[in-house]
């Protein structure tokens, strides 16, 4: 064999090892991927995610000759970045994005692989509202907005899917003005697209408005705003859209000039529209008819309203009026009445407290215990105390219970006004055991001192 036909047959031997090792790695990609579609959908994220890992890493490490890299890189990217937010390995997702934003929004515009790139843009976004991760979806749509500014030929419904999480992304971060002026474009596509529908909308626009604190006046403001700004950008059917929102929901919290203000905007940017907006406009027009005429016959009954209840209102004042003269009238009957009742009740206490004076200053004049002699004993002096006032003794347990019967001669020597030294003779206690003894009955009667019980067992007369 010569040496031309050894170099020719090597290269070909080259050739053929190396494709047989492109078509190796490009089989192996296409595996992964279809082995891992079958666990995402078999609900098995974990094994699907490192079927989708190995997939992408094959993807990176394809010859830059194959034809076909760029396509499955992409496509293992935004399969693993979905799968990754969707299960447990959220920070997976964060880290893969971020490591390979620049090739995923770089010349976006012109790529031939743009609807895989907007894919992997649209699903971060998803999962990442998903994941509470507000922030991040905010950031990576502003990104994918700034990356399309320049793009002349890019279409407004490839953004749905995106600025329908975006929306919610941003009432999560209570910046409800970028929320309501993204409404617009939803609104817009609702019923459009397989995977946008009107119900898709309505479930966007409440989820807006629940996350947002602002009141009607300031969404209203929000959305007078957007549709300027889309007047002035030559959006005019978003703007038409934007006038039709505040005329649905928000018709009862405007004043009739600024209704009347609205339909002259809404009748500007659908003349400037190059797509004649007429039935949109028609119907607008038809529910700023019925806003009127509700709100004139309501004005009428109103106005009807105010006469009758003016006239019942005066009605209802005379008689408010006269049943307030009549209840002044006996309330100062009342007053004079229980006045009455106050001084007698008052004389009544007053008497009674004289009562119980002249009678304790008669038991201290009138019975007196002789110590010296034996001619009075003071079992007597309590048996003509009890004879004398039959109802003491009833008084004296009915007020104080559990009394035993020292206890209560303690009373009696105190009615008596006997001094500390007295009341122990008598009852033949030494002079420190009697002022224990009595102590302990002051507190036993719930009284605050020696005063304080002596003014008790005086009432008791």
């Amino acid at each position: 064999m010569c040496k031309g036909q050894f170099t020719y047959m090597t290269f070909f031997i080259f050739l053929v090892i190396n494709t047989i090792h492109v078509f190796a790695q490009s089989d192996s990609i296409y595996y992964n991927l279809s082995a891992g579609d079958l666990k995402f959908k078999a609900g098995d994220y974990a094994s699907s995610m490192i079927l989708y890992e190995k997939a992408f890493n094959f993807s990176i490490d394809l010859d830059e000759g194959v034809k076909n890299k760029d396509s499955l890189f992409f496509t293992s990217l935004k399969q693993l970045v979905t799968v990754s937010g969707l299960g447990k390995a959220s920070a997976l997702s964060d880290t893969y994005f971020n490591q390979y934003s620049l090739n995923i929004y770089t010349d976006i515009c012109n790529s031939k692989y743009q609807a895989i790139q907007i894919g992997i843009i649209n699903n971060y976004i998803g999962v990442s509202v998903y994941n509470k991760k507000f922030q991040a979806a905010v950031s990576a749509y502003q990104s994918f907005l700034e990356a399309i500014v320049d793009c002349p030929n890019f279409r407004d419904v490839d953004l749905v899917q995106c600025s329908a999480n975006a929306a919610m992304a941003y009432s999560e971060l209570n910046r409800p003005n970028e929320a309501i002026k993204i409404l617009p474009l939803l609104k817009y596509y609702q019923d459009s697209l397989n995977n946008w529908s009107g119900a898709d909308y309505k479930k966007v626009i409440a989820y807006v408005k629940s996350k947002t604190d602002a009141s009607p006046q300031e969404i209203i403001s929000y959305y007078k705003n957007s549709a300027q700004t889309y007047t002035d950008n030559q959006r005019y059917a978003y703007a038409l859209d934007v006038y039709e929102s505040i005329l649905d929901d928000y018709s009862d919290y405007l004043s009739n000039e600024e209704l009347i203000d609205l339909m002259r905007k809404s009748n500007y940017v659908r003349d400037s529209t190059q797509f004649y907006h007429n039935d949109l406009y028609q119907k607008m027009m038809g529910q700023l008819g019925v806003i009127m005429i509700e709100r004139t016959e309501t004005k009428q009954r109103n106005t009807s309203l105010k006469y009758t209840l003016l006239y019942l209102g005066l009605g209802f004042s005379l008689v408010i009026i006269i049943l307030l003269l009549f209840i002044i009238k006996r309330n100062k009957e009342s007053k004079n009445y229980y006045k009455k009742l106050y001084e007698l009740e008052k004389q009544f206490e007053i008497q009674k407290e004289k009562l119980s004076t002249i009678k304790y200053n008669f038991i201290q004049s009138n019975y007196t215990l002789n110590l010296k002699g034996n001619s009075f004993v003071f079992s007597d002096l309590l048996n003509a105390l009890d004879q004398d006032f039959p109802e003491l003794r009833y008084k004296i347990h009915q007020r104080f219970n559990n009394l035993s019967d020292k206890e209560l001669q303690i009373i009696y020597c105190s009615l008596l006004n006997l001094s500390t030294k007295e009341s122990a003779n008598v009852l033949s206690m030494t002079h420190g055991a009697f002022r224990v003894a009595k102590n302990r009955l002051i507190k036993k009667v719930n009284c605050e001192n020696a005063e304080a019980f002596q003014i008790t067992i005086q009432n008791l007369l």
